[in-house]
C-alpha cells in the first residue's frame, strides 16, 4: 500500500513543537550561564572574541538538546520511508517489476548504525549545527561591534546581549540567540523607542513583531514630543526581543523538522539500494510542488525543468541551483527554508511504473 503523500509533513507536525522548545531551551541555558559583569569587563578592552568564548559560542555543544530533536526527525523519516519501501517492493514483486525475494534483502528496520544512514545524519548534523552556531555568533559579534562603534556603555551592551533576569527567573530581552539581521533589528527598535522624533517612533509602530500593548505609550510620545518613560522603553524592547527569539525558533523548527525527515527519507532509499533490495537504476524521483498561493513561483517551475524525473543521487535542476530533494541542506536558504514541496518516488521496469506515495504524479511519464 502506498504511503500517504503528506507523511513527511505529518512527521514534521508531530516533532516541530519539541524541536522549537529544544532550541529555546538551548538559547535559554546559554543566556543564563552568561556573566554580564565579565562580559562588560571584556568589552571595556574591546575583546569581542573573548566575549564569544565566555558565552560558550566557540563550542556548539550548547545545541546538543536541539541536535537530539533533529536526529529524532531524521529517524522518523527514515523509519516510515523504510516501511513504505517494504510495501512498495511487495507490490513491485506482484507486478513483475522486481524479482521474487527482493523483499528479503531489505534490512528489518531503519537505524543510524548502517553506513548510508550514519553518513547522511552526520553530514546533516555537522552542516546544520555549524550554520546555527555561526549565525548566532555573527549576531553577537555584529551587535557588540556596532555598540562599540556607537559608544554604547559596556554594561548596557552586556545586559542587552544576555538580557535581564525576569519574574520567571530566566533572562529576557537579550539578543543572544538571534541572527545578525535579527539582532540589528532589535537594537534599531530600542533606538526608535528612545527617540522623540515622530517619524522614528512611527517606524517602531510598523514593526510586525512589536508588543502592541505599548503602542499607546508610543502614540502619546508622538503627540506630546516627550520621551517614552524608560521603564516602558525597556519593557517594550524586551518584549520585541523575546518575540524575535520565538520567531527564530519557529522558523528553525518548521524548516528543520521537515528537512530532517526528508534527509531520513533519502537515507532510507540509499539503504534499500545498498542492501540490493532496490536496483539503483529502477528508481526515478519526480519533484512535486504544493500548487497553492504559498508555493514559491520558481518551485512551480521545477517539475517542468525535470520532466523525466531524476535518479536517486541525481539533483533536480532548479532556478536557484541544484537540489538533491526539497529542503536539501546543501541548498541556499531562499530555495529551501519553509519549502513544502515533496518527491514522488517511482519504481520502473520497462513500461511498468509504481509510485511509492499515494498521490498521483503530475509529471507526464
Amino acid at each position: 500500500m502506498p504511503l500517504p503523500q503528506s507523511y513527511l509533513e505529518d512527521i514534521a507536525a508531530r516533532l516541530e513543537p519539541g524541536m522549537r522548545e529544544a532550541f529555546l531551551k538551548a538559547v535559554g541555558a546559554l543566556r543564563f550561564q552568561a556573566d554580564p559583569a565579565r562580559i562588560a569587563a571584556l568589552l571595556e578592552n574591546g575583546d569581542v572574541d573573548g566575549v564569544l568564548d565566555a558565552i560558550g559560542l566557540n563550542d556548539p555543544a550548547w545545541l546538543n538538546s536541539f541536535r537530539a530533536a533533529m536526529a529524532e526527525g531524521f529517524v522518523a523519516g527514515g523509519q516510515e520511508t523504510h516501511a513504505g519501501i517494504r510495501s512498495l517492493i511487495i507490490d513491485a514483486i506482484s507486478q513483475d517489476i522486481l524479482p521474487p525475494g527482493s523483499d528479503t534483502r531489505l534490512l528489518a528496520t531503519f537505524g543510524v548504525r548502517n553506513l548510508p544512514a550514519e553518513k547522511a545524519l552526520r553530514d546533516y548534523d555537522m552542516g546544520l549545527i555549524r550554520e546555527i552556531n555561526d549565525n548566532t555568533r555573527d549576531g553577537v559579534r555584529t551587535f557588540l561591534e556596532d555598540g562599540m562603534e556607537a559608544g554604547r556603555n559596556p554594561v548596557q551592551s552586556a545586559l542587552y546581549l544576555c538580557g535581564r533576569i525576569g519574574e520567571s527567573g530566566e533572562r529576557e530581552g537579550g539578543i543572544l540567540g538571534l541572527t545578525e539581521t535579527q539582532a540589528r533589528s532589535v537594537q534599531r527598535a530600542r533606538d526608535e523607542l528612545a527617540s522623540t522624533d515622530a517619524p522614528t517612533l512611527r517606524r517602531y509602530l510598523g514593526r510586525e513583531l512589536r508588543d502592541r500593548r505599548y503602542d499607546a505609550a508610543v502614540l502619546r510620545a508622538i503627540r506630546s514630543g516627550e520621551p517614552i518613560p524608560e521603564t516602558i522603553q525597556e519593557k517594550a524592547g524586551t518584549a520585541y526581543s523575546n518575540r524575535y527569539l520565538r520567531y527564530r525558533a519557529e522558523v528553525v523548527s518548521r524548516t528543520e523538522s521537515l528537512r530532517s525527515a526528508s534527509v531520513g527519507q533519502h537515507a532510507a532509499l540509499l539503504n534499500a539500494v545498498a542492501t540490493g533490495a532496490l536496483p539503483y537504476d529502477s528508481i526515478r524521483r519526480f519533484w512535486m510542488d504544493t500548487d497553492d498561493e504559498r508555493t514559491r513561483v520558481w518551485h512551480k517551475e521545477i517539475p517542468d525543468l525535470n520532466p523525466d524525473g531524476v535518479g536517486l543521487e541525481e539533483p533536480f535542476v532548479t532556478p536557484l541551483g541544484p537540489l538533491l530533494y526539497p529542503r536539501d541542506p546543501e541548498g541556499e536558504a531562499a530555495n529551501v527554508v519553509a519549502c513544502r514541496c515533496w518527491v514522488q518516488v517511482v519504481l520502473r521496469s520497462g513500461n511498468k511504473w509504481l509510485d511509492m506515495l499515494a498521490a498521483p504524479a503530475k509529471n507526464s511519464r
